[in-house]
């Protein structure tokens, strides 16, 4: 049986830049720590909690009682926040975060203090998927703009529901009715003639940047499309076949062996089976019907295949 990954149910969150321009990330994701800098901080003050004496140690250095004020607050959040305060921070195109042990203790270097992550930096969420950069909102990007160290994640719900894998009602009555628009698709891929389904295969390359520079199908004996990415200049071949096995694909697999002149070879059909080519043809490409269907919508054709089929 399948182990049911533990919800996160933090109290809080909290954002925390990992050293100046990033310096100390390296250090932090791979041992397991959260740094902090302000190392004029009495620390024995901070320890034991006596703000007053942590705050006139600051507006001694720096002659402003706003400003003590708001690096009393960064201080308060390091050195107070309990071990059921959520840690993130952002690197490397991902978000990353973590529980923090309570105990604080001055790092080596002398440049600051550090916590002790509870298990690790993460950067997935409790199903396994990778928290990326380019799918988060913007609503919780934004703490990168902070000029400080430390803030609160003003996008809390919205965090803890990413972390979690959950989606937001909305969302998930649009991922039903994608996922279900593509199964409608995937029925109309088998109505097509091999003509027209040679065309659409050829209309959702042109979407996604290759370029034909041979023509559909007829012109040689195992080429349908021929195609060059432009702004790699990797060239490659499309076999399209309406129904498909495994004995098509081998006969295709053969005949890639006798040619140089392709970088990849893509075999593209609506209807039966195909396994996985050998672990050594790493160049080659299996679309099936559902991930041609998922390509057919992503490419906006969904009313050009309607209407060829209606």
């Amino acid at each position: 049986m399948t182990k049911k990954a533990t919800v996160i149910a933090p109290s809080g969150a909290l954002y925390i830049k990992l050293g100046r321009s990033g310096s100390w990330e390296k250090e932090c994701l791979e041992k397991g720590i959260l740094r902090f800098g302000y190392k004029e901080t009495p620390l024995d003050a901070a320890r034991s909690g006596d703000w007053n004496t942590v705050w006139q140690a600051w507006f001694k250095r720096r002659g402003d009682a706003g400003t003590a004020t708001r690096d009393l607050g960064q201080i308060r959040n390091f050195f107070g926040a309990g071990k059921e305060m959520l840690w993130i921070t952002l690197s490397n195109g991902m978000l990353w975060w973590c529980l923090a042990k309570p105990r604080v203790r001055m790092h080596k270097d002398r440049r600051g203090t550090y916590r002790e992550c509870v298990d690790g930096w993460h950067n997935t969420d409790i199903n396994g998927k990778t928290l990326s950069s380019e799918r988060l909102s913007g609503s919780l990007l934004k703490v990168q703009g902070f000029r400080g160290t430390i803030c609160d994640v003003k996008a809390f719900d919205y965090l803890i529901r990413k972390l979690n894998g959950q989606l937001l009602p909305q969302v998930e009555v649009a991922t039903k009715a994608e996922n279900e628009m593509v199964e409608c698709i995937e029925s109309l891929l088998g109505l097509l003639t091999w003509q027209d389904f040679e065309l659409l295969v050829d209309l959702v390359f042109s979407n996604s940047g290759w370029r034909r520079v041979g023509q559909v199908g007829k012109t040689q004996k195992t080429i349908d499309i021929e195609l060059i990415l432009p702004t790699t200049s990797q060239r490659a071949f499309v076999q399209i076949k309406s129904s498909a096995g495994n004995r098509d694909l081998a006969q295709y697999l053969a005949r890639l062996e006798e040619s140089s002149l392709y970088d990849w070879m893509f075999f593209v059909w609506h209807t039966g089976r195909v396994d996985e080519p050998p672990e050594d043809k790493g160049n080659v490409v299996l679309i099936g019907p559902e991930q041609m269907s998922r390509m057919v919508f992503d490419a906006g054709l969904t009313n050009w295949l309607r209407e060829k089929v209606s």
